[in-house]
């Protein structure tokens, strides 16, 4: 069976399934190159993964969607708003929110809406084809069931800025079954969660009130918050009380009443102040959500996604709660990830719960598989000093540790936020003052240091990493402590609070980025190197050899690396004198 998986709200874009097996995966910025972008139908990924698995749209069995954007053409006449029956009938192309619908509605039969013929004969689709419509959060949950293979004992959150009327979700799954415990399709039945309660949407105006894009930008308050003073973060604690129930709610009256109670809690504060105050006032919050839900229904493990859940920091803090044996983060956990959940969601409606594959994730490669050679003759043609040659490994390792900054470009791109290893910038570790360099090169403004990765053999000798974290941090979901003895020396990937935000690598999974990690080690002493992701400031992850090499020509790295070879600028000599 072939299911695609499409999401069309913010951070759109869409993944492909055969059966339960995710086989190929597309955010809609990678494409287009707008960052985060959304709010839209025609997604050129769609047509992406479905050229990435080498399939037909009329192979495709079923579609699973969120409730987001549908081309007006597709809907009912009688099911909206006169205003789009006008342009329905003129023809013009329009979007409109299923989920908005629905609630106004208190409708959740999305056939009562939309043509379904018509969406399957808009989409080029058979006229067979199973159309499946997912809760927001339960799509977050069921992405991270998937990848996590505990087979009792398991709590399963998400918690966003919003979606379906909700803010958080929880389920339990045990005796082989999943249970439902807060924020279902209940808020889209006239018990909407309220937005005033939402510690996600706090963050999100927090991170306006700083000064950032909210929605893009919260990751520079975790790192900020490190450099202020909580001085106000028991007062937004208070604004977020847990019942027994493990439900938070209180007496604002929607978002818009937070928003103006923050904004009066942070006047006059700055914004390393304002940082301080809502990381701690997040990870108190989230802490006493769970401990409540783990009160009422005990458990073993805690499998997390959704928005909030990106907060390194704050999944450090879940994973060292008592008795919790261990912990996952979906490495997508943002919306980006809804297409993976939705595609799971049908599956178990159409084949039962017991059919559904749980194992890990070994890698997160599900874009189209570049070669090496595509970057080495696309150099060639533009111009770049190309080299071929079998020694590429110990001359990117060489380089590195004469502090050059590389960028490795190795098969498909990776699935989420996190560059790990298919589109990363390599720096050596040695010195704090390559975060400055590189950010500067790259036109960034962060207040955290990059992270780094480390070979699987090595990860516990540097890093705080047990069999609580580890599955965690092979993705980069979470912070640990910095070993004592290594902080000094490679203190380019170590945080005020001496933390670090590790990637744990193994040769199977990406062979060339192991093998050049080995041999700076050889060369150094030292079992890690920094991996930031490969894109400028307020850009995408790169995707295609050009676009590597455009930042290349950018003087955004020094050389690019890849299976079979390096490309450098034009002029730049050859590795034997580059220490004349």
């Amino acid at each position: 069976m072939v299911i695609l998986g499409i999401h069309t709200g913010h951070d759109a874009g869409a993944c492909l399934f055969a059966d339960d097996t995710l086989l190929a995966f597309c955010k809609e910025e990678r494409l287009n190159r707008v960052k985060n972008d959304g709010g839209f139908f025609q997604l050129q990924s769609v047509d992406e993964v479905l050229r990435i698995a080498g399939i037909d749209r009329q192979q495709v069995d079923a579609v699973a969607f969120t409730r987001m954007k549908f081309p007006v053409s597709c809907f009912r006449i009688a099911a909206v708003p006169l205003k789009d029956v006008r342009r329905k009938l003129l023809g013009q192309q329009r979007d409109r929110s299923l989920a908005s619908l629905m609630i106004r509605r208190k409708n959740l039969d999305a056939a009562a809406f939309l043509d379904f013929a018509r969406l399957r004969k808009h989409m080029g689709l058979r006229t067979d084809v199973a159309l499946h419509f997912c809760n927001h959060h339960r799509a977050h949950v069921l992405s991270s069931l998937r990848y996590c293979d505990w087979t009792d004992d398991v709590l399963l959150v998400s918690c966003d800025g919003g979606g379906d009327a909700a803010h958080y979700s929880a389920y339990r799954y045990a005796d082989q079954q999943l249970h439902e415990i807060w924020g279902g399709e209940e808020t889209m039945l006239g018990q909407p969660q309220n937005g005033g309660a939402s510690i996600g949407l706090a963050y999100a105006f927090a991170t306006a009130a700083c000064g950032f894009r909210p929605n893009r930008h919260e990751g520079k308050l975790t790192g900020l918050a490190a450099f202020g003073q909580p001085t106000v973060a028991s007062q937004i604690v208070a604004l977020f009380p847990v019942d027994e129930k493990g439900h938070i709610d209180n007496q604002l009256a929607g978002s818009r009443a937070l928003h103006e109670a923050l904004a009066n809690l942070f006047r006059g504060l700055s914004r390393e102040d304002i940082a301080a105050s809502i990381q701690m006032a997040t990870e108190e919050v989230i802490v006493n959500w769970l401990q409540a839900l783990l009160k009422k229904y005990p458990a073993r493990h805690i499998a997390m996604s959704g928005g909030v859940f990106s907060n390194v920091r704050l999944n450090q803090l879940v994973a060292a709660l008592p008795g919790i044996a261990e912990v996952f983060v979906f490495p997508a956990m943002g919306d980006e990830g809804l297409p993976v959940g939705a595609c799971i969601d049908y599956w178990i409606a159409s084949q039962g719960l017991a059919r559904l594959t749980r194992d890990r994730l070994t890698h997160l490669y599900y874009g189209w598989p570049y070669t090496g050679e595509d970057l080495l003759a696309a150099g060639e043609r533009l111009g770049f000093r190309v080299e071929r040659s079998a020694d590429h490994v110990d001359k990117t390792a060489q380089l590195l540790a004469e502090n050059w900054v590389g960028a490795i470009f190795h098969g498909a791109m990776e699935m989420g936020p996190r560059a790990l290893g298919a589109r990363s910038i390599l720096a050596s570790p040695a010195q704090r003052e390559v975060n400055d360099s590189i950010n500067k090169r790259l036109q960034r403004t962060e207040f955290m240091p990059f992270a780094p990765f480390v070979l699987d053999v090595d990860a516990e000798r540097l890093y705080d990493v047990d069999a609580r974290n580890r599955y965690a941090c092979r993705f980069m979901t979470i912070t640990t402590r910095v070993k004592p003895e290594w902080a000094s020396r490679i203190p380019a990937v170590v945080h005020v609070d001496g933390t670090a935000r590790p990637q744990i690598i193994e040769r199977a999974v990406n062979p060339l980025y192991y093998d050049i990690l080995a041999a700076f080690k050889r060369i150094t002493g030292l079992p890690t190197l920094v991996n930031t992701s490969f894109n400028a400031h307020e850009e995408p992850i790169v995707n295609t050899p050009a676009e590597a090499l455009q930042a290349l020509a950018d003087n955004r790295i020094d050389f690019l690396v890849c299976e079979g070879g390096m490309v450098f600028p034009a002029g730049t000599p050859v590795l034997g004198s580059l220490s004349a």
